[in-house]
């Protein structure tokens, strides 16, 4: 039985986590961040500690305290959150100080070296997600037109354009057309944009791995709220790559789009 530390972001997959850790009888101690980390989470682990965002001297120091020899990553923090109200401690200024071009991927790959060096490296939590990653082929009832195919397989190649320059992981497309991009806002933000432009209807939302994508970390994540989102805004085929993307609540998620008459699909890399 090992004890793994959990650092937690938003939404549900730190919960689902630290639920199938625990089923294979390993030990969670978990770190929380304030006003993003649902405090169910703790009726889910051994033990919980909140910090504020930035406060990595603080992670260290729960995570030391728990006996953690290995921690995971999971979950989403609001971008936008780091030019407003992140509470950097000594520690944090250190690891940020290592970092030249603060994209997502190289700020999460410093404070994975960091976290290495000081003995709790962090690993790849897919292990204990297998079943909730898409799988391949249309997932609910409806069907994608010719059409809708194409747009799909068309978004998840600039997604994956998109994510060599570390910018997102979603594009939103019609008629071969991009009409959004994800970068500092975010999945649904990204939907609501392509929404506002495509003002009949009717667009397709594609979400991929990026390549040489660190499966540590930010793995492309969607869920029931991502088919409600898309159906607010008049999206039509919600395409994701399968074997990579997690899928939270994945019967609900079907549910929705099925009522909405949105297509899911899930396409091999």
């Amino acid at each position: 039985m090992a004890t793994i530390g959990l650092i937690a972001g938003g939404g549900r997959f730190p919960i689902l986590f630290a639920e199938s850790a625990r089923r294979a009888g390993h030990r969670v101690v978990a770190v929380a961040h304030r006003s993003e980390t649902d405090p169910a989470l703790e009726g889910a682990v051994d033990a919980l500690t909140w910090v504020k965002l930035g406060q990595v001297g603080h992670i260290l120091d729960a995570l030391r305290a728990g006996g953690a020899t290995q921690s995971v990553m999971l979950g989403a923090i609001t971008k936008k959150r780091f030019f407003t109200d992140a509470m950097l401690d000594a520690t944090g200024l250190r690891v940020l100080a290592r970092v030249g071009i603060r994209s997502d991927d190289n700020l999460l790959r410093a404070m994975a070296r960091f976290l290495e060096e000081e003995g709790v490296p962090i690993t790849d939590p897919t292990p204990y997600l297998r079943d909730r990653l898409a799988p391949e082929g249309v997932l609910g009832r409806h069907q994608p037109t010719d059409e809708e195919r194409a747009d799909a397989a068309y978004g998840l190649e600039l997604a994956r354009g998109i994510g060599r320059l570390d910018l997102g992981q979603t594009v939103v497309v019609k008629e071969r057309v991009a009409l959004a991009v994800e970068a500092l806002e975010g999945t649904d933000a990204c939907i609501r944009r392509g929404g506002e432009l495509a003002r009949s209807g009717g667009f397709v939302v594609a979400k991929a791995v990026k390549p040489n994508q660190d499966r540590r970390f930010d793995l492309p994540a969607v869920g029931p709220d991502t088919v409600d989102t898309l159906r607010e805004a008049g999206g039509r085929v919600l395409a994701v790559e399968a074997g990579a993307t997690l899928v939270m609540d994945l019967e609900r998620m079907v549910a929705r789009a099925d009522k909405a008459r949105i297509v899911l699909m899930g396409i091999a890399g």
